[in-house]
């Protein structure tokens, strides 16, 4: 833009230097040296640097204030705040890789089940049936049934005692685990340790209480998470 405007500088400037010569006529005799004295010469080279003067003003005026030469062009010192430089970029990523790897240095610590020895006789509790204790303890339903004079159609209710027979030979009902465990577990409505226990069917609910924390006259809150070992 800039080589266009003093292209129309000189073009203006050549055009008043043509018309200054077209002033003078050539059909026009000299003045005599008389006169010449008497009269001095016009000062053409004031009255062209004058125009020139007046062009230069003129052109700078319509180019309306353009970024000259020694201006940024836009982009070129993006100093915004907003700018994310490439520094910046590698230093968060640097930060993530260091989150990532303490992360990984320090897992989560492993849920040991405690082993606890089977009874010689156990108190149901509610949510507890003679499949689920066979399940725990690992013996054969159908020996601890027999145990205590019950049958499949029997009716065992919380606070029933029930004998745990020895050497009954393994559950053979099925399989003992019910659902994959060491694992979290939200307590819902009505939930109990016992009842939870049969839900995972190899867990004792003494197990649960130790993993937890859980003594005394504890409750369970809907919603609060616990760890099954």
């Amino acid at each position: 833009m800039r080589n266009y405007r003093f292209l129309a500088f000189f073009l203006v400037a050549f055009f008043v230097l043509g018309l200054t010569a077209c002033e003078m006529s050539a059909s026009t005799p000299p003045p005599s040296s008389d006169d010449a004295a008497e009269q001095p010469a016009p000062d053409v080279t004031s009255d062209v640097m004058d125009l020139l003067l007046e062009a230069k003003q003129t052109t700078e005026a319509e180019s309306g204030g353009e970024a000259t030469e020694d201006s940024a062009a836009p982009g070129e010192d993006d100093t915004s705040p907003g700018a994310a430089t490439e520094e910046d970029e590698a230093t968060a990523s640097e930060a993530e890789t260091e989150s990532a790897q303490e992360d990984a240095a320090d897992p989560e610590p492993e849920i040991v089940a405690p082993e606890f020895d089977i009874p010689s006789s156990y108190t149901v509790r509610a949510g507890e049936f003679p499949y689920c204790i066979a399940r725990r303890f690992d013996i054969s339903p159908n020996a601890l049934l027999n145990a205590n004079g019950l049958s499949g159609a029997s009716m065992v209710y919380p606070g029933t005692v029930l004998t745990i027979p020895k050497n009954a030979g393994s559950f053979n009902a099925g399989p003992r685990s019910l659902r994959a465990h060491p694992v979290k577990y939200t307590i819902l409505a009505g939930d109990t340790v016992y009842y939870i226990a049969c839900l995972f069917g190899d867990v004792d609910p003494r197990a649960i209480e130790e993993v937890n924390g859980l003594t005394g006259a504890y409750t369970l809150g809907v919603g609060q998470v616990i760890q099954i070992p």
